[in-house]
């Protein structure tokens, strides 16, 4: 039979009792502590790595002790021990915390699909000098859109632009290609760099000064070398190279040990210039440097006027005098 209770007014009225609210004896902050304490063994740890006070911690614990009506902590001189009703709570509430991860991860994720997503490709230097500058910048003052970077040479960025796998791409001295929108947006002088004990004593160097170092340069699709070989008038085969390397690092590595010097862009070694473990010279007499050229695909609909603009007000503030548009 269902309880009633009795309401006296005037006439008497039969209403239902309220069903009480649940009540559950436990909260997500009193697992916390209580598992902080399991992992530490020790309140005092416990509460340094939770930044609460000790005795806080512990009046969670035991309050969370008295509403199960169970004993969780073993408590003894060395520090505490999880009782077998503790290890039992211990595993189980971890089970809980993945399970709010796993809310938490779904409901962000629900937000971020909603949003436009805009793939950006950049150039191994270009990364290096405004990737996570740019991909911080985007998160705040572009939260209309969800960005997503990928590094790569200028060649391989293009190819993936043309395949679909990019919205847009920043890349250097590009062909027109059929189907693609190809638009330049600043010229970037190269530098010759290398190590300090071979740099030449004068502040900017030539052509021909170039070609009489050991040189480690990409291979005959990288920027710096096509640069090279335009003024050089030769082909880039025909450079005399003497590591060829498709790897900016183990390029980076070779000019760090003395071994060669090289043709780069600025970013690629803005790090060690700064910290003066490679030093760079202008280069004279010739004009050595690239087109940076917007890259997407023809009639494209995407927003990514402001991405653009961003990433290209980074690039020149970055270098300075030794870029222009």
């Amino acid at each position: 039979m269902r309880a009633v209770c009795f309401r006296y007014r005037r006439s008497v009225t039969m209403q239902p009792c309220p069903t009480p609210a649940p009540r559950y004896p436990m909260n997500l902050r009193q697992l916390r502590y209580f598992r902080a304490a399991v992992e530490q063994r020790n309140f005092t740890r416990a509460a340094e790595r939770m930044h609460v006070a000790q005795p806080a911690l512990g009046q969670h614990i035991r309050m969370l002790e008295e509403e199960l009506q169970v004993t969780l902590l073993t408590r003894h001189s060395r520090g505490v021990a999880p009782t077998p009703a503790g290890q039992l709570l211990y595993s189980r509430s971890a089970e809980v915390f993945e399970l709010l991860e796993q809310i938490r991860k779904e409901v962000v994720g629900v937000d971020r699909k909603q949003r436009p997503a805009i793939s950006l490709g950049l150039t191994p230097s270009l990364t290096l000098l405004i990737g996570a500058d740019l991909q911080l910048a985007a998160t705040h003052a572009l939260q209309h859109l969800t960005l997503s970077l990928r590094e790569d040479p200028s060649f391989l960025l293009v190819d993936a632009v043309e395949r679909q796998e990019l919205d847009i791409a920043l890349a250097y001295d590009i062909d027109p290609r059929q189907g693609l929108s190809i638009t330049p947006a600043l010229k970037e002088q190269h530098l010759f760099v290398t190590h300090p004990d071979q740099a030449p004593p004068q502040d900017a160097v030539t052509l021909d000064q170039i070609l009489g170092f050991g040189l480690a340069m990409g291979t005959e699709r990288d920027i710096g070398r096509r640069a090279l070989a335009r003024v050089a008038g030769m082909p880039p085969a025909e450079l005399p190279i003497r590591y060829e390397v498709q790897s900016i690092a183990a390029i980076r590595e070779l000019l760090l040990r003395g071994s060669a010097a090289s043709v780069l862009p600025y970013g690629t070694v803005a790090r060690e210039l700064a910290q003066g473990t490679l030093v760079a010279r202008r280069i004279v007499g010739c004009e050595m440097e690239s087109v940076l050229y917007v890259v997407r695909r023809a009639n494209t609909d995407r927003d990514d006027g402001a991405l653009v603009e961003m990433a290209l007000a980074m690039i020149l503030e970055r270098l300075g005098d030794m870029a222009r548009r």
